[in-house]
C-alpha cells in the first residue's frame, strides 16, 4: 500500500475525518469559518445602574427595565413634568458615569404592563396598537425616546448649535425641541444664528412647528435661497 492510500485509509477510518481531503500526500482539513457572534445583550451592570438611576429620579414614578435589542429599554410612568427625552439622557449619564456605554431607550405608558414583560420591542409594539386602531392617544401610547445621531451636513451642524444654546452635550435628529428645554428666547436666539449661517430666514412658529433638528434641516433645504455657509 503506497502512502498515499495509507493516508487515504486513514482518513475513511476516522469519523471525525471523514470529511477532510488529501492533496498530493498532505491531509488538508476544511477551514471552519465560525458563525457570526450575536449582538451583545445589555449587561447586568448596565441594568443595575439603571435601576438605580431610575429609582433616584423624582420624576419617575414607576418603571420596569426590559430586554432591548441594541440596548437598554425602560418602560416609565411620569409626572407631569417630566419627559421621556430628559429621563433617557439622564440615565445616559448615569451609564456614561459608570463607564457603560449601553444606549437607553425610554417608553412613557399611563401604567406598566402586567407581568411577564417581553422584550422592549415587543412592548413597544403591544403598547402602540390600542392608539393606532382608536385613533387617539388615550391608551397611554407615546413614542419611543431613543436617540439617533443627526447625519452629516446640516443636521449635525445644526445639532451642534442648538446644543449650545441649550447648555446639552448632545442634541439627536428628532430630539424634541420643546422637550429640550428649548423655549422662546433660545429660539430667537438659535434662529438668528442659522439664518447667519445660510442665509434663510425662519420663524419662531416654524420652529416650533419642525420641532426636532432633522425638521428644521428639511425646512432649510425647502428654501430656494438655502445655501449653507457651514465651516
Amino acid at each position: 500500500m503506497t502512502g498515499r492510500q495509507q493516508l487515504c485509509r486513514l482518513v475513511a477510518d476516522k469519523p471525525e475525518t471523514r470529511d477532510w481531503s488529501v492533496m498530493g500526500g498532505v491531509v488538508e482539513k476544511p477551514v471552519q469559518v465560525p458563525a457570526p457572534a450575536p449582538a451583545p445583550a445589555p449587561t447586568a451592570a448596565a441594568t443595575v445602574v439603571v435601576e438605580r438611576a431610575l429609582a433616584a429620579h423624582p420624576g419617575v414614578l414607576e418603571a420596569a427595565v426590559v430586554p432591548a435589542g441594541d440596548g437598554v429599554g425602560v418602560l416609565v410612568v411620569l409626572d407631569e413634568m417630566s419627559t421621556a427625552l430628559e429621563v433617557r439622557e439622564d440615565l445616559r449619564a448615569s451609564l456614561l458615569a459608570a463607564g457603560l456605554e449601553a444606549e437607553p431607550a425610554v417608553l412613557p405608558v399611563v401604567r406598566l404592563p402586567v407581568p411577564p414583560l417581553g422584550t422592549f420591542e415587543e412592548l413597544t409594539a403591544e403598547v402602540a396598537e390600542p392608539a393606532d386602531s382608536a385613533g387617539a392617544a388615550g391608551s397611554g401610547a407615546a413614542e419611543v425616546s431613543r436617540y439617533e445621531p443627526p447625519s452629516a451636513g446640516p443636521e449635525a451642524d445644526l445639532a451642534g448649535r442648538l446644543a449650545g444654546f441649550l447648555g446639552l452635550p448632545r442634541v439627536g435628529a428628532l430630539d424634541d425641541f420643546v422637550e429640550l428645554g428649548g423655549d422662546s428666547l433660545v429660539a430667537v436666539a438659535f434662529l438668528h444664528a442659522v439664518q447667519e449661517a445660510y442665509a434663510v430666514p425662519l420663524g419662531v412658529v416654524e420652529l416650533f412647528t419642525a420641532g426636532t433638528v432633522r425638521g428644521i434641516a428639511r425646512l432649510l433645504a425647502a428654501r430656494p435661497a438655502a445655501a449653507p455657509q457651514v465651516a
